[in-house]
């Protein structure tokens, strides 16, 4: 059953067409999504941390100098080191943090701001972490689907309502990281302090628009947003989520973002479906959803192997907040999907880059010379800078820039994307 839910806010208005049924549907909702963290643009190579390996040096295979990895920065080096924060290299728009070293890159159990082992600074996945490098005969490439992991969940939240606010400490205290869509000209929650602790906690903030407002959907409604989130927040919003899912923020978004969250079908992405990524499905739970409920959505996920997507507007008392749901089911759901141990919790910006990078990869071409093997490949306008693939070979030793990759013993190799080729050898 469909019905429009209207609040007012000033003189902005907000019109949310959605489905109440029990399964969390909301069709027709689009949502503009999160850009990377300022700090991730640069060009060239960098350095591992301590006891990592040292990652190639490489350009950007989009053509644009500002999205290349920087010379300079600091990549993540062995598993325990910290992400460290580097000048931004030559060409590179914003100096800050490095580009594989941004906080809330985390996984199951994992605490906000944490980093993994090897250069991705992933989590993780379960498993021994004592396996011996691959010794047969050189064949195929095979990527990790999540990362390593069984599936993917994010947590996105959507309009920065006040209860977003108020308990925002209850939802930091779970360690694990979020996606907060910011409704910029929801105000004055929208230049609320907590989005910059948000950001400092390795949280990801996402672009949700200026007005909200399907009559004034454009890129420079789009883009306002951005503005306002880059001046008062001092990172560069890289995923989108479509207001109301509105079909017509596809077209406002497309060139501005990688991704752009929508609301249908409530189901999970698969690693190599035909999801739409400027109109990518999400969950959205019903109002006062329960735990079981929520835990029925992460069960179907995992057994599928596919990337669970919600989006929580509020907690029960905020009449601002669509479908607003119970704090205490929430967390008791969240904490259950960690206490799986083997679903990658992450950011909207994270796992969606890994899934678009193995999509890219299951494209590339190859080339054979003499024994070696050759794979090249083109990731799609607007994508992240300092994202990895994992990946596992039946022998040989893999390359990129004229550098072997070191084997993780926790079973995989990590493969730049931004090198836009990697090279197989006996």
């Amino acid at each position: 059953m469909y019905f429009t839910h209207i609040a007012r806010i000033g003189s902005l208005s907000l019109c949310l067409l959605a489905c109440s049924s029990g399964n969390g549907n909301e069709p027709g909702i689009s949502i503009p999504m999160y850009a990377a963290p300022a700090g991730e643009n640069a060009q060239g190579g960098a350095s591992g941390g301590s006891g990592g390996q040292a990652a190639p040096a490489v350009s950007s295979s989009r053509g644009d100098p500002s999205e290349a990895v920087g010379a300079g920065a600091t990549l993540v080096g062995s598993a325990g080191s910290s992400a460290v924060t580097g000048a931004a290299g030559a060409g590179g728009a914003d100096p800050g943090t490095a580009p594989v070293a941004d906080a809330g890159s985390v996984g199951s159990g994992g605490a906000a701001g944490a980093v993994g082992p090897g250069p991705s600074g992933l989590p993780a996945p379960p498993g021994p972490d004592n396996v011996a490098r691959p010794a047969g005969t050189p064949g195929d490439i095979t990527v990790l689907n999540w990362a390593g992991f069984k599936g993917a969940v994010t947590y996105s939240f959507d309009d920065n309502n006040t209860s977003q606010i108020q308990n925002y400490g209850a939802l930091q205290a779970l360690g694990v990281p979020f996606t907060f869509y910011l409704w910029t000209g929801h105000q004055p929650q929208a230049s609320n302090s907590i989005w910059q602790t948000a950001v400092a906690d390795g949280h990801e903030i996402g672009n949700h628009t200026l007005s909200h407002n399907p009559n004034t959907c454009t890129a420079g409604d789009v883009n306002s947003a951005t503005q306002f989130i880059q001046s008062n927040l001092g990172v560069k919003p890289l995923t989108m989520a479509a207001p109301n899912g509105d079909i017509c923020y596809k077209a406002a978004g497309t060139g501005l973002f990688f991704i752009n969250r929508g609301v249908q079908p409530a189901q999970p992405v698969m690693p190599n479906d035909n999801s739409d990524p400027l109109n990518l499905n999400c969950y959205i739970p019903a109002t006062g959803q329960q735990t079981n409920a929520f835990n029925a959505n992460i069960n179907d996920g995992r057994t599928r192997g596919g990337w669970v997507i919600y989006v929580v507007h509020g907690f029960t008392g905020d009449g601002a907040a669509y479908q607003p749901v119970d704090l205490n089911q929430l967390t008791s759901a969240i904490q259950y999907t960690k206490s799986l141990g083997d679903m990658w919790i992450g950011r909207m910006v994270d796992v969606g880059a890994y899934w678009l990078g193995q999509k890219a990869f299951s494209r590339a071409m190859t080339s054979q010379t003499g024994t070696q093997k050759t794979w090249t490949w083109a990731l799609p306008g607007q994508f992240p800078p300092g994202k990895y693939l994992r990946v596992t070979v039946a022998g040989g030793t893999l390359e990129q820039g004229g550098a072997p990759l070191t084997w993780d013993p926790h079973g995989y190799y990590e493969i730049a994307l931004d090198a836009g080729a990697v090279t197989l050898r006996p």
